[in-house]
């Protein structure tokens, strides 16, 4: 009996050491993507050499604070579930702890969608009239722009 148990330990422990492996290896990091997406924007803008610096630019120095609000709206997320989770298992509800993490929310969404308006808007004054309208129309589908200026 204890060998079978010992066996089936062990299956589940390469099992779940095979499965976290694979993703981890897999999974592409943020850079990777980004240069994979800058690439891909370089190819079908037609962005010459500056203004392919100048979006890399951008990006760099937006990334990383965007990062940072990402992760804060995943925990404030996860404090949200764990509060209603506590309110429907004991009915009992902690009205401030609640209002904290709806206020960090809403400032974090804010912040990011500012700072996301910020440079869709700064890549596309590095663009052409041609590149802008197209940058435009793929954009927009994603996030709510003000007519640009030009």
């Amino acid at each position: 009996m204890k060998r079978f148990l010992l066996v089936v330990l062990l299956g589940f422990v390469a099992g779940a050491a095979t499965h976290i492996g694979f993703y981890a290896f897999r999974r592409p990091a943020v850079e990777n993507r980004l240069a994979h997406n800058l690439a891909w924007m370089r190819t079908e803008f037609a962005l010459d050499d500056q203004q392919y610096q100048r979006i890399s630019a951008l990006h760099d120095r937006t990334g990383p604070e965007l990062e940072r609000l990402f992760s804060v709206l995943r925990t404030t997320r996860e404090e949200l579930q764990r509060l209603e989770e506590v309110r429907r298992s004991s009915d009992k509800v902690d009205f401030i702890a609640y209002h904290q993490a709806k206020e960090t929310n809403r400032r974090a969404r804010n912040q990011c969608r500012t700072l996301t308006l910020d440079l869709v808007y700064s890549v596309a004054e590095t663009m052409t009239a041609e590149q802008r309208d197209r940058y435009f129309a793929l954009v927009r589908n994603g996030i709510e722009l003000a007519p640009p200026g030009r």
